[in-house]
């Protein structure tokens, strides 16, 4: 079996793109991107380069680390871009 690599998706129920950080059966860990420097009182991470070069403004990850259904993410993106300071967070 070969080692799960880290990719961004298109994440359907926003629309937006997210960082997925593993998978576990039918399902994926993910981190949501945004262009907001903060989610609520949390820094969000900025990522630089900005892996879309279509996009003008900053691209950051949220901290909290989600999880949902495969069926509710889009194909892989083309962003070549490897993050290594964002892990999974086991239970």
């Amino acid at each position: 079996m070969s080692k799960f690599k880290k990719h961004f998706r298109i994440y359907l129920k926003s629309g937006h793109p997210a960082y997925i950080i593993d998978q576990e059966g039918n399902y994926y860990y993910f981190h949501r991107v945004t262009s907001a420097p903060k989610c609520g009182h949390h820094a969000n991470w900025k990522i630089e380069p900005n892996p879309d070069p279509t996009r003008k403004t900053p691209m950051y990850i949220v901290h909290q680390e989600q999880k949902d259904i495969k069926q509710n993410f889009s194909k892989k993106l083309p962003y070549n871009i490897k993050i290594v300071f964002i892990k999974r967070r086991k239970k």
